[in-house]
């Protein structure tokens, strides 16, 4: 997550030419549900639940609190959110992950 200005042209001009490129070539498929722009804060718990505060005032939406804390703002199908994923929530999902090489088909 930044707001560097050149990373964030950047970012702009890629998202410019995503929409180019599929105006330009009709049969390439976009999803049928939409798509989200996801952006994850780093820090502590509560650096990160800052950050996502700071989002919801600059993009006018509510955060909501449930598994992860979330703000977001929908744009036709497109959504754009910031997430804070707790610590503890990172490690139970670290915890899983590290189990996927240990089961073979």
């Amino acid at each position: 997550m930044t707001t560097d200005p050149s990373i964030r042209a950047e970012f702009i001009a890629g998202l410019r030419r995503l929409a180019a490129f599929l105006a330009d070539n009709p049969k390439v498929p976009v999803p049928s549900f939409g798509a989200e722009i996801s952006i994850y804060p780093l820090g502590s718990d509560d650096d990160k639940r800052a950050a996502v505060d700071r989002v919801a005032d600059l993009i006018g939406s509510q955060p909501s609190d449930g598994t992860d804390y979330i703000t977001a703002r929908d744009f036709g199908p497109i959504t754009y959110r910031a997430i804070a994923i707790s610590t503890e929530r990172m490690s139970g999902f670290d915890a899983w992950l590290s189990f996927r090489d240990a089961v073979s088909a």
